[in-house]
């Protein structure tokens, strides 16, 4: 099972529309909203997370 996201969230202004959002497993969902790691969405629909330092 998929779970929708919003690449930039509409209370920061991004639009809720099919360019700002994308599936992650539930897994890469909790880390998208985890302070702890940094979210990168690349041009190629791929996207990958760096722990902060």
């Amino acid at each position: 099972m998929c779970h929708a996201h919003h690449w930039t969230r509409w209370t920061d202004g991004g639009a809720s529309d099919l360019d700002n959002a994308g599936l992650l497993c539930p897994r890469h969902h909790a880390r998208a909203h985890d302070p702890t790691y940094e979210m990168q969405k690349h041009h190629n629909g791929k996207v990958t997370f760096t722990r902060r330092q």
